[in-house]
């Protein structure tokens, strides 16, 4: 599968000529990129599902940031929006597939309660997106995906330094 980003790259990128393969990645817009992450300093952003899903965050990270200084007018109505949301749906997807990794390995519950909450988070983000009004509601829900989506990334990263003791079935109910 192909991941593509803007011509404007955030830090940390890398541009290609041709289209890459990037894990599982389902990134849809164009010219061709390769992410190059750095900062993983946990030891569980380096497994590859967790790579990817910082690899993806810190991608629709820069998509939202590139779409706050643009014209927000026909935002939702574009092809790159529409590209976005099935990326953001995407993400969803891989945070929740790594919370069931994690409840599998019985281990890291605090990433794992996390996980489950952004990803139901990331689709009310973009849900309210898609209801605002005007300009200036846009911006705020995109400043409010941004951050989402920063935090996605930083609860990956960061190593754990203490256990909160949360409880994924009283936050979430008995499937999480």
């Amino acid at each position: 599968m192909i991941c593509y980003v803007p011509a404007a790259l955030p830090q940390g990128a890398s541009h290609q000529v041709a289209s890459v393969a990037l894990g599982s990645c389902q990134i849809s817009i164009s010219p061709p990129v390769v992410f190059v992450t750095t900062n993983l300093t946990s030891a569980i952003s380096k497994e590859p599902l967790f790579r990817d899903i910082v690899d993806r965050a810190r991608y629709l990270r820069h998509v939202t940031e590139e779409f706050s200084k643009a014209s927000l007018s026909n935002l939702v109505t574009s092809p790159k929006f529409e590209a976005f949301a099935r990326d953001i749906t995407a993400l969803s997807t891989r945070d929740l597939q790594g919370h069931t990794l994690l409840k599998a390995r019985g281990t890291d519950s605090d990433l794992k309660c996390i996980l489950t909450g952004v990803s139901r988070d990331l689709p009310l983000k973009l849900d309210a997106i898609r209801a605002a009004h005007d300009e200036t509601e846009i911006a705020s829900a995109l400043s409010k995906m941004r951050d989402l989506l920063s935090d996605n990334i930083d609860v990956i990263v960061t190593p754990a330094t203490t256990n909160s003791g949360l409880d994924c079935t009283l936050e979430f109910g008995p499937d999480a």
